[in-house]
């Protein structure tokens, strides 16, 4: 488990990352869409730890990534909700419930494409001053090893275009392309079956 020092430095780490995400932005209206995503990032570290994969990557915070596994479901529903909780208050009411409807859009999107039962790369980000040298690869290897040895496919939805060719290197392949309103942006599927 990360110490709650640790896990502040990935956060910001991370956020700086994922600061010009459409989806972060859009909910993190409440303040510094860095500050708040930062502490966002936190609460995501804690779940994953309780109730999915985490894969930290290069020193003082440089990436992470954080999974969603098949699990137990008791387990996984109490780690969601007590971060829902969470995000409740740090997000304010519009942030929240902007949060809320960007995530019934793109469930009500995903479902069509039966990956219930699938690894879902939730967040992954490398601090900007750390990227182009291979540590993305590295982070993602740990997951995707796993996610092979289980035999299991694998999924990941990205507001950043940019973002599609790395992912391809990993094996992803774009399954969808949907507009999500609320953002008022375009975002991706992209899914791996196992061994690629």
């Amino acid at each position: 488990m990360l110490t709650d020092i640790e896990r502040a430095m990935y956060g910001a780490g991370v956020a700086e990352a994922l600061a010009d995400d459409p989806f972060y932005v859009s909910v993190c209206v409440a303040g510094g869409v860095r500050q708040l995503l930062a502490r966002y990032v936190e609460l995501a570290l804690i779940e994953g730890e309780q109730a999915g994969r985490v894969d930290l990557a290069g020193a003082e915070g440089s990436g992470a990534a954080i999974w969603s596994v098949p699990g137990d479901a008791a387990r996984k529903a109490d780690a969601y909700a007590a971060r829902e909780r969470e995000l409740a208050v740090l997000l304010g009411a519009q942030g929240y419930a902007n949060f809320q409807a960007i995530v019934t859009n793109m469930e009500a999107n995903l479902a069509p494409h039966g990956l219930s039962s699938a690894w879902y790369l939730s967040i992954a980000g490398v601090r900007p001053d750390a990227q182009s040298g291979g540590l993305g690869t590295r982070l993602l290897s740990h997951g995707l090893a796993a996610a092979d040895r289980a035999g299991a496919v694998s999924f990941l939805e990205t507001f950043n275009e940019r973002s599609l060719p790395f992912y391809r290197r990993q094996g992803y392949q774009v399954a969808a392309k949907f507009f999500e309103p609320v953002t008022g942006a375009d975002y991706w599927l992209m899914t791996r079956p196992p061994g690629t």
